[in-house]
């Protein structure tokens, strides 16, 4: 087999390499303000990694994986608003589960009133029929994406109030704790959780024939019929799975804090989770996608709001220099920017090196 020959025109085209760039040049701004910025520790009371960098894989681990669903998502040319509203009931699942006498006992504890296994598996299944509940919205009424979703974003968060009575919930479990909390190779436990994610998913629709199926109902869900592929099973299963992430994202969260808001937990997740898919090149037309732009997207945002927090900038205008960053992006990322740097690219090369004016 021959191999493909290393072409600059071709990386300057990619949209996951402006991603790239973008996301060191806002490193380096960072790099000169605060030269600090960059520095790592080990913390031997956590026995873990700390500074900005590990604070930044840390953090957006979350949008990461919900991203990952999200992805897929948007590959089908579709999008769901109901991420948010899941990482919120699947918190308050797990801390009914944890503290269900909560009414009789209300100092927490280091326990559990129900098996820790439910604990884990009851707001993923949960979250999972949500999930196929969109998807059958979907694929089998033939409601569109945007409003299906928009019905789960709704009453998602009141379907959480219900399951807890209105109620915050806290707990002090130890084994929960690692989930958001704990550490493993010196590594936060929710940075281990993202990549075991990335990794999984990946697998799956790259080595199986799921990923070229997604791309090709994107395109054409027509002409995908007509070639054998079932459309509604590969949107019912693109869905379902998006909500079994997001519920992997809601115990993290509701670990970090060990406790249950479901008014504020997930909220603008959904938009944080498409601008990722979007900053890492996937069009929204459906299609050809990208985890790992995705992957670059949604460590874009976290560096913006960990700028934002580390250089004492008001809160409010992390929403001003996200909008800025992404800009920036979805322009280096336009058809003319990349088709203009590729022919510098090809000129160079022409040229042995050097572009004439």
């Amino acid at each position: 087999m021959k191999k493909k020959k290393f072409s600059v025109s071709d990386i300057m085209q990619s949209k996951i390499t402006w991603a790239i760039v973008a996301e060191l040049l806002i490193l380096l701004v960072c790099f000169i303000i605060r030269p600090d910025f960059f520095s790592i520790k080990y913390q031997p009371a956590t026995g873990m990694l700390y500074g900005s960098l590990i604070d930044i894989l840390n953090r957006s681990a979350e949008i990461t994986i919900i991203s990952m669903g999200m992805t897929l998502v948007i590959a089908l040319a579709g999008t769901d608003l109901s991420v948010g509203s899941l990482v919120a009931l699947s918190g308050a699942l797990a801390l009914k589960f944890l503290r269900w006498d909560v009414l009789v006992y209300n100092t927490p504890g280091d326990y559990t009133v129900k098996p820790f296994i439910l604990v884990i598996l009851v707001p993923l299944a949960v979250c999972t029929l949500m999930g196929l509940f969109n998807g059958f919205m979907i694929s089998r009424i033939g409601m569109q994406p945007i409003i299906a979703t928009l019905i789960l974003m709704v009453c998602g968060r009141g379907i959480a109030q219900i399951v807890t009575n209105g109620k915050q919930f806290t707990t002090l479990y130890s084994p929960f704790r690692v989930i958001g909390q704990g550490s493993f190779c010196f590594l936060p436990m929710p940075i281990i959780i993202s990549i075991v994610v990335v990794a999984a998913v990946s697998l799956f629709v790259r080595k199986t024939a799921f990923g070229t199926m997604v791309e090709s109902v994107g395109i054409n869900p027509s002409a995908s019929r007509l070639s054998g592929i079932n459309s509604r099973r590969i949107v019912m299963i693109v869905f379902a799975l998006t909500a079994f992430l997001s519920g992997i994202a809601g115990l993290i969260m509701a670990s970090r804090v060990m406790s249950n808001d479901s008014n504020n937990f997930g909220i603008n997740f959904e938009m944080d989770a498409i601008l990722a898919v979007v900053i890492g090149g996937t069009n929204m037309a459906g299609g050809k996608f990208s985890l790992a732009g995705t992957v670059v997207g949604s460590i874009i945002i976290r560096t913006i709001v960990t700028f934002v927090y580390y250089f004492g900038i008001v809160s409010e205008a992390t929403m001003a220099f996200k909008a800025l960053i992404i800009i920036v992006v979805i322009v280096l990322q336009s058809e003319p920017v990349r088709q203009k740097m590729a022919n510098v690219g090809k000129k160079k090369k022409a040229n042995g090196g050097v572009v004439h004016a």
